[in-house]
């Protein structure tokens, strides 16, 4: 597993997650209505590269821009003038706003609450509302931003050599080819020591490829507390073309609220679905399209993936000191359950047929038990039974307090 995901190491942040039930189906139909406007105003547009004197790599310039209680900036870039239309596979591409007509973002959809805080989990969309029709939101990178859990999405191209230990799992059965996977996601704040190159994760997976060859090609979306992201081949977030965004609500990199007290848990909800009207790769957060993957932009991964995984990863930096302020999920070991220890549920994947299922897991991936640990709880893996938590589904514990336990012992 190490080599395998070693190179899948680009990633993108995303502050996304979370939504209740008693007022999910009201949210999804104030969306609904949103989206179906947005998917007018940008009927049959094309992506359009812009660019300036320099000929960098660009968003299109700001419509307007808004502070952010976090400090953050986010501007309202035109939809057809987002960076991606500068991918060289992306020319003249037409916006895919609404998903296939057979594909139901809220099949087996589950939300925990009806909080407002829930429904718009991210600072932006609780204080702006949105951007205008036919703009989509850009955070706007900068030396400070705020130090928080953030929505993380990211598209990895081949293989790194950042150096990561995980807490992961997989499928037992059936074998791949796979046509997307999904969550429901604790959204926790980790310990991170290591300003400037440590970060600690909570996320899915989706790949195809080898990496002994280089082959390697991998979607990743989750949060994650990541205070400077690392060089990668690959696309973070919308920092570089790539993933088109199609939702006016939802910033890449937004910070979240977090999984902080016993019955003030913040969760988010994340699918990516395979959709043959983009063709590519979907991404809905608690039910709501948020954009895609063109498969245009693949070598592999073009329609289906051979590997689906779910769980946290941390960055292991070469100083064991260092290191050991490290984290991840809530910094508590699995065997400390709910509310405490960080968790994913409901989790699932979806055949050559596009249909989700309970997920029948098996553990991926340890790096250092001593460190961090994953405990399958449902979904084949043992343990669900009398748990309390019958809706849960497939679930899992995941995390750990790193070297702030004394029997972690790091590999410099």
């Amino acid at each position: 597993m190490e080599s395998r995901r070693a190179g899948s190491g680009s990633q993108a942040s995303w502050s996304l997650y979370w939504l209740a039930a008693t007022c999910f189906q009201l949210l999804l139909l104030v969306k609904s209505s949103e989206d179906s406007k947005l998917q007018q105003a940008s009927r049959q547009r094309k992506l359009q590269a812009y660019t300036d004197s320099t000929n960098a790599t660009m968003h299109g310039p700001a419509v307007k821009s808004f502070r952010v209680s976090d400090g953050s900036w986010v501007d309202y870039v035109p939809i057809e003038q987002q960076i991606a239309a500068h991918h060289p596979a992306l020319k003249d591409h037409i916006i895919q706003i609404s998903p296939s007509s057979y594909m139901d973002l809220q099949q087996n959809h589950v939300e925990p609450s009806s909080s407002e805080l829930h429904r718009y989990p991210q600072s932006f969309a609780r204080e702006h509302g949105g951007c205008p029709e036919g703009c989509i939101p850009v955070q706007r990178r900068g030396p400070k931003q705020p130090l928080s859990s953030k929505f993380r999405a990211l598209t990895m191209h081949g293989h790194g050599t950042s150096p990561t230990e995980y807490a992961v799992v997989g499928m037992r059965s059936p074998k791949a080819p796979y046509k997307g996977l999904s969550a429901v996601l604790s959204v926790n704040t980790p310990v991170v020591g290591d300003l400037k190159t440590g970060f600690s994760v909570s996320q899915l997976w989706i790949s195809a490829g080898q990496y002994s060859d280089n082959s390697l090609k991998t979607v990743e979306v989750g949060w994650h507390v990541f205070p400077s992201h690392y060089p990668a081949t690959g696309g973070y977030n919308l920092d570089r073309s790539g993933f088109v965004q199609t939702n006016n609500k939802w910033v890449l990199g937004g910070t979240m609220s977090t999984h902080a007290k016993p019955k003030t848990e913040a969760e988010i909800s994340v699918r990516v679905v395979y959709d043959s009207k983009i063709p590519g790769w979907r991404l809905s957060i608690s039910g709501t399209a948020i954009g895609y993957w063109p498969s245009a932009i693949f070598t592999k991964l073009t329609s289906s993936a051979d590997t689906v995984l779910w769980g946290g990863q941390t960055f292991k930096t070469a100083s064991a000191i260092k290191h050991k302020a490290t984290t991840m999920g809530s910094g508590a070991f699995p065997d400390k359950g709910y509310p405490v220890a960080a968790y994913q549920r409901n989790v699932k994947y979806a055949d050559h047929s596009q249909k989700f299922f309970d997920a029948p897991l098996k553990i991926e991936d340890v790096s250092n038990a001593d460190c961090y640990k994953t405990s399958i709880q449902g979904g084949g893996g043992g343990g669900g039974g009398g748990s309390g938590h019958d809706l849960w589904g497939s679930y899992f514990f995941f995390g750990g307090p790193g070297e702030r336990n004394p029997a972690c012992v790091v590999n410099k």
